[in-house]
């Protein structure tokens, strides 16, 4: 808390005028678990109260920083976290959200459930950069203090129409401002094979969709981009193609050249 924030005490918004500390000597902001008094309340808060800013300029705050997470991350999807009070409830959720992606995945389902918010879910949300929603249930204290510290927003909805709403507020921020991008496939790096007096080729196994020739290529090295790159050569036991599926091992020449190693990750992906 800073002297010239505003802070609410239940519906009135009020303004720090001035804080002290224990030894009544002035300060100009207090950190968490430091005692002060503080002047300009237009109301006595009681016991427990919680003082900061308004709900709304965090709410916004948190979004915004979602987007921008959305913005940097690799593949460009709202990431979800659901809670609701009976199993009905979340499958009419689900089924209501899949209407953003009837084209491409947009809202990925990182996990859902029935009962209330707990730290757990916080973990998780943090931990991949989804949001939780909430219907008809509740937010644990601790969970609530663990999202706040964690930057992670939490909406809760009694009526369905305004949950979807608020994810399609999202989902169209997200849109207007960045572009998405769709992994069209990825293989491990299992081997490494020289090629020529600088280039080397690496052996990869397919983990995941289709790589192809023509398609952009990028690779990774545990979710850190080493560098993006186009397919030189292509090949499925020494013969080249133009395509490899899930489960084929391959070889793929990169140009530019790339400085992979053994455990990196190539992916092949889309800007849509």
């Amino acid at each position: 808390m800073k002297k010239g924030d505003q802070i609410e005490v239940g519906e009135i918004k009020s303004k720090v005028r001035g804080m002290f500390d224990w030894s009544g000597k002035p300060v100009n902001s207090a950190g968490p678990s430091t005692p002060v008094e503080v002047l300009g309340l237009e109301a006595v808060p009681g016991v427990g109260a919680v003082l900061g800013e308004p709900a709304e300029v965090k709410e916004a705050e948190i979004l915004q920083s979602l987007v921008e997470k959305l913005q940097q991350g690799n593949t460009k999807t709202l990431k979800v976290i659901i809670k609701a009070d009976k199993q009905g409830s979340l499958e009419a959720i689900q089924a209501s959200l899949e209407k953003f992606n009837t084209e491409r995945k947009i809202v990925d389902y990182i996990a859902t459930g029935t009962g209330d918010i707990g730290e757990e879910n916080i973990k998780l949300a943090s931990s991949v950069g989804a949001i939780v929603i909430g219907f008809n249930v509740k937010v644990a204290p601790t969970a609530q203090k663990m999202a706040e510290n964690e930057h992670v927003l939490i909406r809760t909805y009694n009526i369905i129409y305004e949950l979807l709403e608020d994810v399609e507020e999202v989902v169209n921020t997200l849109l207007e401002v960045g572009q998405l991008e769709e992994v069209l496939g990825k293989a491990n790096i299992i081997a490494e094979f020289p090629h020529g007096k600088l280039e080397k080729i690496a052996g990869c196994r397919m983990i995941e969709g289709i790589i192809a020739k023509g398609q952009k290529i990028r690779v990774m090295r545990e979710g850190v981009l080493l560098g993006e790159t186009k397919l030189k050569s292509l090949k499925k036991v020494k013969e080249e193609v133009n395509k490899v599926e899930k489960g084929n091992d391959c070889g793929m020449l990169f140009d530019p050249p790339v400085d992979f190693a053994i455990g990196d990750v190539v992916e092949s992906f889309r800007v849509i």
